[in-house]
C-alpha cells in the first residue's frame, strides 16, 4: 500500500444489523444519532437472515424485510441496504454470525477503514455470549444506544474482567482493541412488536415508520394475520 494512500483518513463505516420486521424509526434515530456522533461516512443497514441469538416465530420473508429497509433509505444517501445475509439465493435461510458479517464487510473495503457495529443496549447485555466474542472485539469498534429500562452507565459490568476495559469520560469503554461508544438519549418508544399489532388491527402507522414502508406494509398486507 502507498505511503499516499496510508495517509488518507479512513473510511467510517458503520454496520446496523437486525431482523428489522418492521424497521422502524426508532432504528433510523440511531443511525442519524450514530453518524453525528462518529462521522460516519455510510450505514449500512443489514437484515438479518436467520437470527443467531433469537428464533421467533413467523419472522417476515427476507425479501419483504429488505425491501422495507431500502424504501426506508430512501432519501437518506449515506444509509445503504445490504443483503450481505441474504445467503446465495437471497432467501434469506442461512445463519449468519456477526463476527462473519463484519469481516466479510472489512474484506469489501481498500484499507484504510474503521467498522462500527451499532446495537442497542438490550443486544449488547449478551455480546460476551456472542460466537467468537473475543475476535469480534478485534474486528470493529461499537456504538451501543440506550433503550428503556436498560441503563448504558452499567454496561461496562458485563465485559469479561481480564478484557481490561476503562471509561473513557463516561461516553465510552476503551478496551485494547477497540473501544464501545455509547449514544445517551436516542431512543424512541417504539417497537417492532407494536408495530405489527397495529398494523395487525388496521391501526395507522403514523410516526412509528417512514411513510413508505407504512405503504408497503399495507399494500402487501403484512402482519394482518400470525403466521
Amino acid at each position: 500500500m502507498s505511503a499516499q494512500r496510508r495517509s488518507q483518513k479512513p473510511l467510517r463505516i458503520g454496520l446496523f444489523g437486525g431482523t428489522f420486521d418492521p424497521i422502524h424509526n426508532g432504528h433510523l434515530a440511531v443511525a442519524r444519532a450514530a453518524r453525528r456522533r462518529l462521522g460516519l461516512d455510510r450505514v449500512y443497514f443489514i437484515p438479518c437472515g436467520r437470527p443467531p441469538h433469537k428464533d421467533r416465530p413467523g419472522l417476515s420473508p427476507y425479501l419483504h424485510r429488505f425491501t422495507m429497509v431500502a424504501l426506508a433509505c430512501t432519501g437518506e444517501a449515506a444509509f445503504l441496504p445490504s443483503l450481505l445475509e441474504a445467503g446465495p439465493d437471497l432467501g434469506g435461510r442461512r445463519r449468519y454470525y456477526s463476527v462473519e458479517t463484519v469481516r466479510r464487510m472489512r474484506r469489501r473495503f481498500e484499507p484504510p477503514v474503521q467498522l462500527y457495529f451499532l446495537m442497542g443496549a438490550d443486544s449488547f447485555l449478551y455480546l460476551p455470549r456472542w460466537k467468537d466474542f473475543r475476535r469480534l472485539i478485534r474486528l470493529c469498534d461499537f456504538l451501543v444506544a440506550d433503550r428503556p429500562g436498560y441503563r448504558l452507565d452499567r454496561a461496562g459490568k458485563v465485559l469479561p474482567p481480564d478484557l481490561g476495559a476503562r471509561r473513557v469520560q463516561g461516553t465510552a469503554l476503551r478496551l485494547p482493541h477497540c473501544t464501545i461508544h455509547f449514544l445517551h438519549r436516542v431512543h424512541m418508544d417504539i417497537s417492532a412488536t407494536q408495530i405489527r399489532r397495529a398494523a395487525r388491527r388496521g391501526r395507522s402507522l403514523r410516526g412509528r415508520v417512514p411513510s413508505l414502508v407504512a405503504d408497503y406494509i399495507h399494500q402487501m398486507a403484512l402482519y394482518r394475520r400470525e403466521r
